[in-house]
């Protein structure tokens, strides 16, 4: 069970940290850290780039957009 504190990322697709393409989460683990588990999961992207980051890494917690949405954003706002 996962303690509440712990941020999982609701959408199962990531940006890739190396090429920033589409990364699918294969696989979600605790392992035991200090001063508690740190929640970690498994990024594969398109291009096959396999990942294990813990959940509160940048690239997990605030995902960046694909540069099309991005830049539509930026023009409506």
């Amino acid at each position: 069970m996962t303690p509440p504190h712990i941020h999982i990322p609701a959408d199962p697709l990531l940006n890739c940290p190396t090429c920033g393409l589409p990364a699918e989460i294969t696989d979600r683990f605790t392992l035991d850290g200090v001063p508690a588990p740190v929640e970690h999961i498994k990024l594969v992207c398109v291009k096959r780039h396999w990942y294990t980051l813990p959940v509160d890494h940048p690239s997990v917690a605030q995902p960046q957009q694909p540069p099309a949405l991005a830049r539509r954003a930026t023009e409506q706002g």
